[in-house]
């Protein structure tokens, strides 16, 4: 409780402490103080006229009768931090003891706000980052110029008036130079398999302040067991985390080809999410870091490195899941699975099959899932083998084989007609 605050008379308006050399006088209200003194300490003897003055004469201020509810108290001239009366009010209950104030909760006048959504988000991308097998790392916002035109975003970077050194000249206008310089400096030390992860604020010029998640990914791809060969990372490992994170947010990601010039070309990609209108909205980037690149960095060139950096203020009016805790009935009817195998062009993204496929399904396909990819022996030049695992189920009756199968002919009709498919 603030005695400063629960002991307030009248408060005079002044413009700033006084002058040291010049006593002043102030007017206090003993009769109000001597109210709330005597409501504040009720069992102490403390809050008559008497009790006040002896205090306040005490500390060296001159009091004089100005009338019956108040006094005119002059100030000494070394206390140059009492100029208002709420300030000798304080100076009795400080000299009382402010250790003999009953606890006491305030009073709760309306309902506290609401928390922050994006403290939640953050939180809860934390964990599932964490739960990924990553250790969050805090790097500085403050980096070089060079690893800022570096990063791709030449120009972005919002200069710093008195860097401490050219190394914290820009403010970061992306969190990978951070990551790839704390992967750099765990793989010198001797950790050969690194997974980190930041979430934090970039700057730049354009766009301003984003809240981003970047990660990145060194060494092995699965731990070591005895029952599996360790095999290096690659591109597929680290998209499979974010498709977990955004899966977690309720989004609907896609990745489609993209350059970047601090990614390796032909292992970059932009991830976009569909929005409930039907466009794209850009997400992020994930890709390997080019090799020359993490040389520059102490990275040994056999090593490859993978990282992602994802905008979490382009998506944070489309999250509708994460941390959000929610149940659902389990299924009360049995699903029937299909499986389909078809050959395209090997240069056609898998996930454009996908959206073909469910472009056309009914609600009733629940879970579609690529299980196989095959090239060899019996698939053509220039074509691939790819197979996709097909759920159905509905929550209101059985479904019927020949409701499966005519919902099966319409989507492979539909790939042959997009994709030049051709079922096996």
């Amino acid at each position: 409780m603030c005695i400063a605050c629960a002991l307030i008379s009248r408060p005079v308006n002044l413009p700033g402490p006084h002058d040291p050399a010049i006593a002043v006088t102030k007017s206090m209200a003993h009769t109000r103080a001597h109210r709330v003194i005597t409501g504040v300490f009720p069992r102490y003897g403390i809050g008559s006229a008497e009790d006040m003055r002896r205090i306040l004469t005490g500390l060296g201020f001159q009091i004089a009768g100005q009338d019956a509810s108040s006094w005119a108290v002059t100030v000494p001239t070394w206390r140059v931090d009492v100029f208002r009366d709420i300030d000798l009010v304080e100076e009795i209950a400080r000299h009382y003891g402010y250790d003999r104030l009953p606890t006491t909760f305030p009073p709760v006048l309306k309902a506290p706000a609401p928390p922050d959504t994006r403290l939640e988000q953050n939180r809860a991308l934390r964990r599932l980052a964490t739960a990924a097998g990553f250790n969050e790392c805090v790097t500085f916002s403050f980096i070089g110029e060079r690893s800022a035109d570096e990063s791709g975003e030449r120009g972005e970077g919002v200069a710093i008036a008195n860097p401490l050194s050219e190394t914290f000249a820009v403010l970061r206008p992306s969190l990978l130079p951070g990551i790839v310089d704390s992967l750099s400096h765990n793989r010198r030390h001797g950790q050969r398999d690194v997974r980190l992860f930041e979430l934090g604020t970039r700057f730049s010029r354009t766009g301003g302040e984003r809240r981003t998640l970047a990660l990145g990914w060194l060494g092995a791809g699965n731990p070591e067991h005895w029952t599996e060969r360790t095999r290096t990372v690659d591109f597929f490992d680290l998209k499979g985390v974010v498709e977990v994170l955004a899966a977690a947010m309720g989004l609907e990601m896609t990745t489609r080809p993209a350059t970047r010039p601090f990614l390796a070309p032909g292992r970059t990609a932009e991830i976009v999410v569909s929005t409930p209108n039907g466009a794209q909205r850009l997400f992020g980037t994930i890709g390997q870091l080019r090799p020359a690149l993490a040389e520059s960095r102490d990275i040994p060139s056999q090593d490859e490195v993978f990282v992602a950096e994802l905008d979490l203020d382009a998506v944070s009016d489309l999250v509708t899941m994460l941390d959000i805790a929610t149940t659902r009935a389990l299924p009360r009817y049995p699903d029937i699975v299909r499986d389909l195998s078809i050959l395209v062009a090997d240069v056609l993204p898998a996930a454009d099959v996908r959206g073909t496929i469910r472009s056309v399904a009914p609600a009733t396909l629940v879970r579609l899932a690529e299980f196989d990819r095959y090239v060899g022996k019996g698939v053509p030049d220039g074509r691939v083998s790819l197979s996709y695992r097909l759920t159905f189920q509905a929550p209101d009756r059985t479904l019927t084989d020949a409701e499966v199968d005519a919902v099966m002919n319409t989507i492979v009709a539909r790939l042959v007609a997009a994709h030049g498919a051709v079922r096996r």
